[in-house]
């Protein structure tokens, strides 16, 4: 909160009666930030009041309207200022429970300045120092405490971020003084460059595993405590800590932290924590905790965590936890929680699906937001279209059928799917009383004649208690005989208009049906193509052998 007023930030705050021995506890805490795009104001009044933290500052000094992005899981509230103040001039440091924030004008300066004259470097013939600050205090009690921003009038005065009240400064409070370099002791565990042949035969020689590097050569196998820049490999790259910046090898990169960047190698490249950028790999890519990258290999990409991003395997991806991305292979994908797309030859297996799954044998969802298209595809809901062979869909259109019908007089059918779309397995039978000759025998009495079929179907809501489906069918018919091999398919369309009538979806239905029978058998008592069991028909047919017969029917039932 701002006043009127030439407002001058010009000392420090004391409050309350901590020691100085405790002022570390304040920026150990463990503290998420999640901010895109956000005002630095809106930021420090969030961590104020999610950490029960106090800042003192002046907004005539520091950008509060400056815009930031923070990306920062369960890190420490200093390294999380540090990250947050990267792209400014603001520093901090903690007196007694507060955090003051100043600006260093010679801050960016410095980080601008070329990277070679930047980086601290460690050798037995150049140490660096490390210098301790030492705080001097004169404690007194504040002047004023004011409770309510209200009583300030026209007084200058600053409210500090996340706190419940404001304090008038007074630059006498504090001290402070540096004390000059400590001779015992190094500030920075980092150089600019290395070469090396193999692992601790090179610049760093037996230290190689405890330096970060700005720029890594590697002939053939080297190792390092960090990367800040860039890594070039013969063979192998190996990092013990994190690596920001690119890493390039001819077999592999193994790193023991996170990446923030690029890794390409020729056969593998493994994190231990979180990715943030690109892996690129011959054969495989395998990430921890967290995966925000595009990962892209030969065979096959793992990520032990969330994953947000792009994962393209020729044989596989796997994300063990939420894939919040789009995965593609050439044989199967899996995630254990939501993912947005997954698209692959053979199946996909994840929870909750957001855009779509597509394979040619199987795709395993929860609740789908998209579609399924696949030979089988199983979800518990789906808001969109599973099509497919065989659509199984816990919570929806799930449907068994008896009907009749002037064609087949007994039906049984079974529809499973959702209602944009279903699919339909089909059985039914007739019974005749015929003459029928078989090897110069005639044989009289009731045959029978039935059929297999399968179709698909949509269904329009009416309203609470009605609706309307239309489903199109084919149907084998083995007529008056065990098995027909020749053609016999009797195919339909129907739109049937249903009501429900009782408890457990029970409805009555009834509808008209069109018919189209394409035959080629043979009688040879009459010398005719086409079925005997067909009704009056409107069109009969023949051209090269194979009959085609139209009419139009009824058909009426009970549905469950």
């Amino acid at each position: 909160m701002k006043y009127s007023g030439n407002l001058l930030f010009t000392s420090f705050i004391l409050l309350g009666s901590l020691s100085l021995t405790g002022q570390s506890n304040v920026l150990d805490k463990i503290v998420s930030l999640h901010y895109t795009n956000e005002p630095l104001g809106n930021v420090l009044t969030g961590i104020s009041v999610d950490y029960d933290v106090r800042f003192a500052y002046s907004s005539d000094i520091v950008p509060v309207s400056h815009r930031v992005n923070v990306e920062i899981e369960d890190e420490s509230l200093d390294y999380a200022l540090d990250e947050l103040f990267s792209e400014t001039k603001v520093e901090h440091k903690v007196i007694g429970s507060h955090i003051i924030l100043k600006v260093n004008q010679n801050k960016l300066s410095r980080l601008n300045t070329p990277l070679p004259k930047n980086v601290p470097q460690i050798s037995p013939i150049y140490p660096e120092r490390k210098p301790v600050e030492e705080m001097i205090t004169q404690r007194r009690p504040p002047r004023e405490r004011i409770s309510q921003p209200e009583d300030l009038g026209q007084r200058e005065y600053r409210m500090i971020s996340g706190g419940d009240s404001v304090y008038e400064l007074d630059d006498e409070y504090y001290e402070l003084k540096e004390v000059k370099y400590d001779p015992n002791r190094s500030v920075s565990q980092q150089r600019l460059a290395q070469i090396s042949l193999l692992s601790f035969l090179g610049t760093n020689m037996e230290r190689s595993d405890d330096l970060t590097n700005h720029l890594s050569v590697n002939v053939l196998w080297g190792k390092n405590g960090g990367v800040k820049g860039l890594e070039v490999g013969g063979l192998v790259n190996a990092v013990v800590n994190d690596v920001e910046g690119v890493q390039v090898a001819g077999l592999s990169n193994t790193v023991g932290g996170k990446v923030i960047g690029t890794q390409v190698s020729g056969l593998f490249n493994t994190a231990g924590k979180e990715v943030d950028g690109i892996q690129a790999a011959g054969l495989f890519n395998v990430s921890g905790e967290m995966t925000r990258a595009v990962q892209t290999a030969g065979l096959f990409n793992v990520s032990s965590g969330d994953f947000y991003g792009l994962q393209v395997g020729g044989l596989f991806n796997v994300s063990n936890g939420k894939a919040d991305g789009a995965q593609f292979s050439g044989l199967f994908n899996t995630a254990n929680g939501k993912v947005k797309s997954q698209m692959s030859g053979l199946f996909n297996a994840a929870g909750d699906v957001q855009w779509g799954q597509v394979s040619t044998l199987l795709n395993v969802g929860k609740n789908v937001k998209g579609f399924q298209i696949g030979l089988i595809n199983v979800s518990d809901t789906i808001s969109g279209i599973p099509l497919g062979l065989i659509n199984i869909v816990r919570h929806g259109y799930n449907k068994v059928e008896f009907a009749g019908s002037e064609t087949l007089f007994a039906n049984f059918s079974l529809k499973l799917g959702a209602r944009s779309f279903y699919n339909i397995f089909h059985a039914g039978i007739r019974w005749d009383d015929r003459e029928i000759s078989e090897n110069g025998t005639t044989h009289t009495g009731r045959f029978n004649s039935w059929g297999l079929g399968y179709g698909i179907g949509t269904v329009i809501g009416m309203g609470r208690y009605s609706l309307i489906n239309f489903e199109l069918e084919a149907i084998h018919i083995n007529e008056l005989e065990s098995w027909t091999d020749e053609l016999n398919l009797l195919n339909q369309a129907r739109l049937t208009y249903a009501v429900k009538t009782g408890p457990r979806g029970i409805s009555l239905f009834a509808g008209p049906v069109f018919n189209l029978m394409i035959s080629r058998l043979y009688d040879p008592d009459t010398g005719t193509y086409g079925s005997s069991i067909t009704p009056e028909t409107f069109y009969d047919e023949t051209t090269n052998g194979t009959n085609i017969k139209m009419w139009t029917g009824f058909t009426a039932g009970i549905r469950f």
